[in-house]
């Protein structure tokens, strides 16, 4: 089985930079590292040639014109462009545990019918600016706190709680474990079965529940794996106005659809909701 990183970018090049070093030096080599550009300012190309011609890695570049927030679009992108069995997607101010990707890939080996969703340590930002690109290649976290690490604790033990019961109740009433749309991972033919993300979601927020709930109407569970091997998530301001999402109105529609037992989105990798140009490039 092949597997495939597809990491969103949005600029803040310290942040992606960070992530590719964790990934790099990962226990298990992804197949490729595919980044996702939706249409940063900053030099995103620049710092990728800069990785790629180090490495065995194969990294490509996809990028789209930025018309807001639309990272939905930004990852269907990737995954068109992957070859992947194993898709594991990441946003760019996630940095990873050694052995993450190679927890990931046992799993799948031996399950179907899964998908990921992990839960990320969140970093201060304190912590955020004393971590350092060698702490980050030598999976030095001497930062993290026992209360940081006693919540991905409770977080994991709650979410298999929810896996095991799902199973006794119907697909509909399933929504836990959430899908964390940063740090989750999705066989290539389940995500392809649900038409991947919905292209409709465009700004901030619930783009990530919209795909969970078509998952589990799919007849997939969710399950954490994240207990000594995690994601961690570094600090900065949020992107979103207090929490607020723009897409609450599409999202409770599309939730009634999806209890109807519609689970592949109209709008996904197939007959993409907007048709602006994709460019894809081939770095190594």
């Amino acid at each position: 089985m092949k597997l495939s990183v597809i990491v969103t970018v949005h600029n803040r090049l310290a942040y992606l930079e960070k992530c590719l070093i964790s990934l790099e030096n990962q226990s298990y080599k992804p197949d490729e590292i595919i980044i996702c550009d939706d249409g940063s300012a900053e030099d995103v190309l620049s710092l990728l040639k800069s990785f790629a011609k180090n490495t065995n890695i194969s990294y490509k570049y996809v990028r789209q014109s930025f018309q807001g927030f639309r990272v939905a679009r930004s990852r269907n992108n990737g995954v068109l462009h992957s070859v992947g069995d194993i898709l594991v997607f990441l946003d760019s101010d996630i940095i990873l545990t050694q052995k993450y990707l190679e927890k990931i890939f046992v799993f799948f080996s031996k399950n179907f019918g899964f998908f990921i969703s992990n839960y990320p340590i969140r970093l201060t930002e304190k912590q955020t600016n004393t971590l350092t690109l060698d702490d980050i290649s030598n999976y030095n976290f001497k930062i993290i706190s026992f209360k940081q690490k006693f919540k991905i604790l409770r977080q994991f033990l709650k979410d298999n709680f929810y896996t095991f019961t799902n199973k006794f109740r119907k697909k509909t009433k399933r929504h836990s474990p959430k899908l964390r749309g940063g740090v989750c991972a999705i066989l290539r033919q389940d995500f392809f079965e649900v038409n991947g993300y919905d292209e409709r979601f465009i700004g901030w927020g619930n783009e990530d529940d919209n795909l969970s709930k078509r998952l589990y109407i799919k007849g997939l569970n969710g399950k954490n794996i994240a207990l000594k091997v995690f994601p961690i998530h570094l600090y900065h301001t949020p992107f979103h106005n207090n929490g607020e999402r723009r897409n609450s109105d599409l999202s409770r529609q599309l939730k009634k659809e999806a209890n109807l037992g519609i689970y592949a989105t109209k709008y996904g990798l197939s007959n993409r909701y907007q048709n602006d140009e994709v460019i894809g490039q081939y770095l190594s």
